[in-house]
């Protein structure tokens, strides 16, 4: 229940920063411009340095490399179940909520509740999660996306940043030296920016939102009970049965697991000709709702496992 309640205290907090996210664009102090190049900021910067912060904030020992592997092997698996089960209940036809059901927003939203429930020993198992759900969003999920094998980006998938960081992370993290106290510094105060800007961007994704497109397209709360439900629900009696003992590997593995849809739905859409609107709606959606059901199914790993 402590852990429940601490997410939910984060939760709130993110909530009141999107709210400012929201007042920042009816100030015209953020525009749409601005907001695309601060998603680019955090993307290919911010996260990236996120992981290479835990990493190095970590002593280097065999048995925590070994707990990496163990969580990027568990991700893949978790995401392989996944997927089976959603082509069994979601229709062919319908590419789009398949996407919306299986990938996690475990970036811009699981990363700031695995820093407040687990500090940067949850940020440090939670980016190999990361890692697999960012290349497989970029093969799998782009088919999903465009239907079209051959804008299937194999480079994209193992250059993206998320891999770019975890690669530099984990190498810093091998070395037999530290890095000096001033470049340690350095990237960890240049990594706590993911939480606020992360969360302001977000906001900014309700602004002159029609609520009612939202709210009244009855598929899209299907496609939200399968992300922030069935998948949610079925993640976490995959990581209850997986036999690892590291608390925060199971923490970093549930966090990422029930978290809203990726904006990555909305941001592939746009640029590979998707239903960029629905998405955007999904992601609204499941975001709204996660802050419900994040609470509800942390106590439930709480009572299981955590």
């Amino acid at each position: 229940m402590e852990i429940a309640y601490v997410v939910l205290q984060k939760l709130i907090v993110l909530c009141l920063l999107m709210g400012v996210g929201v007042h920042l664009m009816q100030r015209d102090i953020f525009t749409r411009d601005l907001t695309k190049q601060l998603s680019k900021l955090l993307t290919v910067y911010v996260v990236p340095t996120l992981f290479v912060s835990a990493f190095i904030s970590s002593d280097f020992s065999l048995s925590r490399l070994k707990l990496l592997i163990v969580t990027i092997l568990s991700a893949g698996f978790i995401l392989l179940t996944r997927a089976l089960l959603l082509h069994f209940i979601v229709p062919v036809s319908r590419p789009m909520d398949k996407y919306a059901a299986m990938f996690s927003n475990a970036g811009f939203m699981g990363v700031p509740l695995a820093t407040a429930a687990g500090g940067m020993d949850a940020v440090f198992f939670i980016s190999g999660f990361i890692l697999v759900n960012q290349m497989t969003q970029w093969t799998y999920g782009l088919f999903l996306i465009t239907k079209k094998r051959s804008s299937i980006s194999f480079r994209s998938a193992i250059l993206n940043p998320a891999a770019v960081g975890t690669v530099i992370g984990v190498t810093l993290f091998c070395l037999p030296f530290h890095l000096p106290t001033v470049l340690i510094d350095t990237v960890n105060t240049f990594s706590e920016l993911n939480t606020p800007l992360a969360t302001l961007v977000l906001g900014t994704y309700f602004y002159k939102v029609d609520l009612k497109e939202v709210f009244f397209y009855k598929p899209a709360y299907y496609t939200a009970f399968l992300r922030l439900v069935l998948t949610a629900g079925f993640s976490i009696i995959l990581i209850w049965l997986l036999p690892i003992d590291e608390r925060s590997v199971k923490l970093a593995l549930t966090i990422a697991s029930i978290s809203p849809t990726a904006l990555n739905a909305a941001l592939l859409s746009q640029v590979y000709g998707g239903d960029y609107e629905y998405s955007s709606r999904l992601v609204l959606l499941t975001t709204m709702f996660s802050m419900l059901t994040i609470p509800v199914w942390m106590t439930v790993a709480g009572y299981l496992y955590l």
